[in-house]
């Protein structure tokens, strides 16, 4: 899907996920749209970043090494400047049980892999700020 000229361009994004080939997915679909993106492939890189880098959103493979994203969420959730901003789960866990578990960590949705090219884009046009 080629994306409409949209007002949800170049704003910074954390990616944290530690599969290559999910990553270079990831990378080609948010670079259709000329956004800035600061990678992560664990859950505690996630949050040294997000601390440095300040991103608009994070997009949080749940099943990573050292911290997964579950545990990265919640630690970023505790953290004031990252009470609001947007954190788009990714799992491979497609059913309610991997959903519910994701929302309940703090995450804002739950995208299930693979990752769909619409999907998440849809999915940064609800959770991106305008510009």
């Amino acid at each position: 899907m080629e994306p409409t000229e949209d007002k949800n361009t170049g704003n910074k994004i954390l990616v944290a996920e530690d599969n290559d080939v999910n990553l270079s997915m990831l990378l080609d679909m948010l670079s259709i749209m000329k956004h800035k993106v600061v990678v992560a492939r664990n859950g505690q890189e996630a949050i040294d970043l997000a601390k440095t880098e300040k991103p608009e959103l994070i997009i949080m493979d749940i099943s990573m090494p050292v911290m997964d994203g579950l545990e990265a969420t919640r630690r970023l959730r505790e953290l004031k400047e990252f009470s609001n901003i947007p954190i788009l789960a990714l799992t491979a866990s497609a059913g309610n049980d991997g959903r519910e578990k994701c929302l309940a960590a703090g995450c804002t949705e739950h995208l299930p892999k693979p990752i769909q090219t619409k999907e998440l884009f849809e999915a940064l046009g609800r959770n991106l700020p305008t510009q």
